[in-house]
């Protein structure tokens, strides 16, 4: 493969994980169903937490 259809596959395979992240999010119920990894990446970090913790104050 050369170096542009590399990028190009880069960049469809990062639309399709847009697509289907969007779509986890909007539909709690697909993400209740989803493998543990994928509701792993819905879950805050604690930095995460303590970032809206300060954010709220």
């Amino acid at each position: 493969m050369t170096a542009e259809e590399n990028l190009r596959l880069i960049r469809e395979i990062e639309a399709n994980r847009d697509f289907l992240l969007a779509a986890y999010r909007q539909n709690p119920r697909l993400l209740e169903l989803a493998e543990p990894r994928i509701r792993q990446l819905f879950t805050p970090t604690p930095e995460a937490e303590k970032q809206e913790r300060k954010d709220r104050c």
